[in-house]
C-alpha cells in the first residue's frame, strides 16, 4: 500500500452552503493550533533540551571560534558601524555572512566574551528550529500530529546534529535554518491561500459586502515575507542560495501545476541566489579555501559515497566528530567502496522513479534532503574534510518526514501492533538522546575535541597538528612538538604545521630550532607572509635588526592587512631609537588593522613617551575596550593619569 502525503489540490464542491461569506475561500483542512498541539511539542523541546543541555557549559573553542568571536575586533563596534562593516563584502573563513556576523556582535554587547551564553543562545535557536519544523511537517502533512512529532523528535535529538548546536562558530548553521524553515512555512500558507482553497460564490445574502483582505492580497503578502524571511537566510549562511529549488519541490508535492505563475514568482528568488552564491565563491577564494588536491572524476566518487554515508548515518550515527578526513589513495586508487557507492545511488534513483507512480512522498523526502546537501558533496572541494556532521542539519528533515508518514501509516494499517511499535521509536528516541548527550560532552573544549579526534584518525595531518596546537595553548610545548614534527612526515608541505612548531620552539627559546624548520618551509613556499613574519621575529630575538626590518617590510608588501608585521617591524625601529619610523609603522599599521589591541595601545604608549597624555589616553581606552583582559594597555593608562596629576600639582 502507497504512503502519501496530503492532496493539495482540493475538488471543487458541486455546491456551498448559502451562508458562507462573500469571497472568502473555504481552506482544505486549515491548520490551526491548538492546546492538543501544545501539548505534544512540549515534552519534544523538553527532551531536545536534555539531551543537549551539557554544552551550555562549555568554553570556546579554536576551531574557528577565535574568527567569529572571541579574536574578532569588529565585534565591539557600534551597532551603526557594525551594521555597516558587515555588510561591505568582509569574509570570514570563505563565508559573507552579515546576519550573523551581527547576532555574534548583538552577543557580545550582552555578555561580552562569556561562551556559556554563546552556547546558550545556539540552543535556543536550535529549539525554536524544532518548533518550526514541527509546524511545517504539521502543515505539509495534513495535520498530522504523528508525524510532525516524529520529525520533530528525532530533529531535536539526532547525534548527528550535535555540531550545528555544540559549536558557537556554527551559530550559522542553527539561525539560517530558522529563516529558511520560517520561509517554508510562509510559503506552504501562500499555497494554501493561493492554490489549496476552493473559492466561494457570492450569495445573495452577500449584496455587496467586502472582505477586509482578499485571498490575492493576502497570498502577495506572504510570497513577500517568505523572499525576506529567505533573504535574511542566505545572508546568514551561503547555504541557503538553494532555497528557490526547495519551493519548486514543495509545488510539486503539493501537486501544484507548473504554470508561467509558478516560474515567474520564483525568479527574485533564483536572481538572489545566483548572486549571493558568486560572492561565497568569491569570498573562498579569497580565502583560499577552494582546493584542486582531486581532480573532478575523483571527487565525482566523494560525492557519492557521501551522500550514501550521510544516509547511512541517519539509521547508525558512528564515528561522529568535528572533522572526517578525505580517505587515503592505495598506489593511487581510492578504496573500492568509494567505487561502488555510484551504484548504490542508481538503485536508489530506479527505487524513486518507479515509486512516483503510486505517491510523491518518497521522491519529495530524497529530493529535500539531496538539494540541501548539493552545495557541500565536495564536487568543488572546499577546506580539508570530505563530510561534515553539521550538513545534515536541513537535509535530515526530508528522509525523516519519509520515515515520519511511515510510521503514521503503519500504527494506522497494523492497529494490533501499535504497541509494539511505538515501543521501537520509543527505545529509538532512548538512544539517540543518551548518544547525544554523551557525545555532547566531546564539545566541552579544545583538548576533549583534540583528543576525541586523535582517537578516531590517529595518522591524520591535521588531526595532529590540531593536538599539538591544543598542547601548545596548554603550554605544553615540549610535549607539542612530537605531532608537529609527525604531521610535517605526513605531509612535507605542510605550512601551518611549521609555523606551529616554530612558534612552539620560541616559546621555549629554541630559536635555533625554529628557525631550521621556518628555513625549510621557505623554501616551499618563499612568499608566505606568516613564515616571513616569524623567520624576522627570530631574527629580532638575535638583534639582527637590519635583517628584521627588511622581512618585515617584505611581509607587509605582500599583504598589507599584516598586523603581527607592523607590530614587529615598530619593534624594530623603536628598539633601534628610530622614533619616526616607529610613529610611522603604528600608524601605517592601524590604517588597514584600526581595531588591533596591540597597535593601539603601542600607537597609546608612543604618544604618552611624547608628554601627548590625552591623544595617549584615547588609543588607551580603545585598546582596553577591545580587550579589557591586556594588562600592559591598563598600565600605560595608568601612567598617563598619573603623569597628568603630577603636572598638575606643580
Amino acid at each position: 500500500m502507497a504512503i502519501e502525503g496530503s492532496k493539495t489540490y482540493a475538488m471543487k464542491e458541486k455546491q456551498i452552503k448559502s451562508t458562507q461569506p462573500k469571497s472568502m475561500p473555504q481552506e482544505r483542512n486549515s491548520p490551526k493550533w491548538d492546546f492538543k498541539v501544545v501539548l505534544w511539542l512540549i515534552p519534544i523541546l523538553l527532551l531536545t533540551y536534555l539531551s543537549l543541555s551539557p554544552i551550555t557549559k562549555f568554553t570556546f573553542l579554536s576551531w574557528d571560534d577565535n574568527v567569529y568571536v572571541f579574536e574578532n575586533p569588529n565585534l565591539v563596534k557600534p551597532y551603526s558601524e557594525a551594521i555597516s562593516y558587515f555588510f561591505q563584502q568582509h569574509y570570514f573563513i570563505g563565508n559573507y555572512i552579515p546576519v550573523t556576523m551581527l547576532t555574534y556582535a548583538f552577543e557580545y554587547h550582552q555578555v561580552a566574551l562569556d561562551p556559556p551564553f554563546y552556547h546558550t543562545f545556539n540552543l535556543i535557536i536550535h529549539l525554536l528550529n524544532v518548533a518550526l519544523v514541527f509546524w511545517f511537517i504539521y502543515l505539509l502533512s495534513n495535520r498530522k500530529i504523528i508525524v510532525a512529532a516524529f520529525v520533530a523528535l528525532f530533529f531535536g535529538i539526532h547525534p548527528m546534529h550535535i555540531e550545528s548546536v555544540a559549536w558557537v562558530a556554527e551559530l550559522k548553521d542553527v539561525l539560517y535554518s530558522f529563516f529558511f524553515l520560517g520561509g517554508l512555512i510562509c510559503y506552504y500558507k501562500y499555497l494554501e491561500i493561493t492554490t489549496l482553497s476552493v473559492p466561494a460564490v457570492p450569495t445573495i445574502e452577500s449584496n455587496n459586502d467586502v472582505p477586509h483582505s482578499s485571498p490575492r492580497k493576502k497570498g502577495i503578502q506572504l510570497l513577500a515575507f517568505t523572499f525576506l524571511l529567505f533573504l535574511i537566510s542566505v545572508l546568514s549562511k551561503p547555504a541557503a542560495v538553494i532555497f528557490p529549488l526547495v519551493l519548486l519541490l514543495v509545488d510539486y508535492y503539493s501537486h501544484r501545476k507548473f504554470t508561467n505563475q509558478v516560474w515567474i514568482e520564483k525568479i527574485p528568488f533564483f536572481i538572489i541566489s545566483v548572486i549571493l552564491g558568486l560572492i561565497t565563491i568569491k569570498a573562498q577564494a579569497a580565502d583560499h579555501l577552494v582546493h584542486d588536491y582531486y581532480p573532478i572524476t575523483q571527487r565525482f566518487f566523494f560525492a557519492c559515497h557521501s551522500f550514501l554515508n550521510y544516509l547511512v548515518h541517519l539509521f547508525v550515527p558512528f564515528d561522529i566528530a568535528i572533522y572526517h578526513p578525505y580517505p587515503k589513495l592505495m598506489d593511487g586508487h581510492l578504496p573500492y567502496l568509494f567505487y561502488i557507492a555510484p551504484i548504490g545511488l542508481l538503485v536508489i534513483g530506479l527505487g524513486l522513479f518507479k515509486s512516483a507512480k503510486q505517491t510523491r512522498l518518497l521522491i519529495f523526502g530524497f529530493l529535500f534532503f539531496a538539494i540541501n546537501l548539493l552545495l557541500v558533496l565536495q564536487l568543488l572541494s572546499v577546506g580539508d574534510a570530505i563530510s561534515a556532521d553539521r550538513y545534515t542539519y536541513l537535509p535530515y528533515i526530508g528522509l525523516l518526514f519519509i520515515l515520519g508518514m511511515g510510521f503514521d501509516w503503519a500504527i494506522n494499517r497494523f492497529k494490533s501492533y501499535k504497541p509494539v511499535l511505538i515501543g521501537i521509536v520509543t527505545l529509538i528516541t532512548i538512544g539517540c538522546s543518551y548518544v547525544t548527550y554523551s557525545h555532547s560532552l566531546v564539545w566541552e573544549n579544545d583538548e576533549t575535541i583534540a583528543n576525541d579526534l586523535l582517537d578516531k584518525y590517529p595518522d591524520d595531518r591535521l588531526v595532529l597538528n590540531n593536538k599539538g596546537f591544543n598542547l601548545f595553548n596548554l603550554k605544553r610545548n615540549e610535549e607539542s612538538l612530537g605531532y608537529f614534527i609527525k604531521a610535517i612526515e605526513l605531509k612535507p608541505d605542510y605550512i601551518m604545521a611549521y609555523i606551529n612548531l616554530a612558534n612552539s620552539c620560541m616559546a621555549i627559546k629554541k630559536y635555533d630550532t625554529a628557525e631550521k624548520y621556518i628555513d625549510r618551509a621557505l623554501k616551499i613556499k618563499p612568499d608566505d607572509p606568516n613564515l616571513i613574519n616569524i623567520k624576522g621575529y627570530i631574527l629580532l630575538q638575535y638583534q639582527k635588526f637590519t635583517e628584521s626590518i627588511n622581512l618585515f617590510q617584505k611581509s607587509i608588501q605582500l599583504k598589507k592587512d599584516n598586523p603581527s608585521a607592523y607590530l614587529y617591524l615598530a619593534e624594530c625601529y623603536y628598539a633601534i631609537k628610530d622614533k619616526e619610523n616607529w610613529i610611522k609603522t603604528l600608524n601605517s599599521g592601524l590604517e588597514y588593522a584600526p581595531d588591533n589591541f596591540m597597535l593601539l595601545n603601542n600607537k597609546g604608549y608612543a604618544l604618552m613617551l611624547n608628554g601627548q597624555y590625552t591623544e595617549a589616553i584615547y588609543y588607551l581606552n580603545k585598546s582596553i575596550k577591545i580587550n579589557p583582559n591586556f594588562p600592559i594597555a591598563q598600565q600605560n593608562l595608568a601612567n598617563c593619569y598619573r603623569a597628568i596629576n603630577t603636572q598638575g600639582t606643580k
